[in-house]
């Protein structure tokens, strides 16, 4: 069998439970249930192997603001579009949502590699709604973060055990009213 997806698993949870710069190879070998040479034999660090797991969770929750946004018309089901991306990479798996949740800070630095992050996208979305004058003229950077914000703040107090067990969806309806009232404040 390939230690591959067994490494990964226990990696997040290390990263989730310590922190990337508090995790070692000794600490993810361990949980995995490998040699610590396993690990190298597919990353050549530890921190290798998170930016593969961070990255790949952002692209994934950028691919799908993507595409649920296109289908969506209108400011509004757009809003909607985004908290339902969110919820859905969220609720395919919470350890590796909540390792990118709370990472975000440490791989600040490849945050925006080809600007098809979410932060941009989002942005990108209210400035055509500002320019298609759906929304009112201000600046998209903060109405991207207040919007986000309303999402990752209800996520990582999920991650903080403040909210239970339930799915992120299970607030979607509740996220996607405050990031739609965030759009239309003003």
């Amino acid at each position: 069998m390939n230690a591959k997806p067994k490494i990964e698993r226990a990696a997040l949870e290390v990263f989730v439970d310590k922190g990337v710069d508090a995790a070692t190879t000794k600490l993810i070998a361990a949980k995995a249930g490998v040699s610590e040479g396993a690990i190298y034999r597919h990353w050549k660090s530890k921190d290798e192997l998170a930016l593969g797991l961070f990255m790949a969770t952002h692209r994934r929750l950028s691919d799908l603001i993507t595409v649920n946004a296109e289908m969506a018309t209108g400011v509004q089901a757009k809003a909607a579009a985004v908290v339902r991306a969110y919820c859905t990479v969220a609720d395919e798996d919470w350890l590796l949502f909540a390792f990118h949740l709370l990472q975000l800070h440490h791989f600040l630095p490849y945050y925006q590699e080809d600007g098809r992050d979410p932060v941009t996208m989002v942005e990108g979305l209210i400035k055509r709604a500002m320019m298609d004058m759906e929304l009112p003229p201000g600046d998209p950077r903060v109405i991207a973060a207040m919007a986000i914000g309303v999402i990752t703040q209800t996520a990582q107090n999920k991650a903080y055990g403040r909210l239970g067990d339930d799915a992120l969806s299970a607030h979607a309806s509740l996220m996607t009213a405050a990031v739609q009232a965030v759009l239309s404040a003003r």
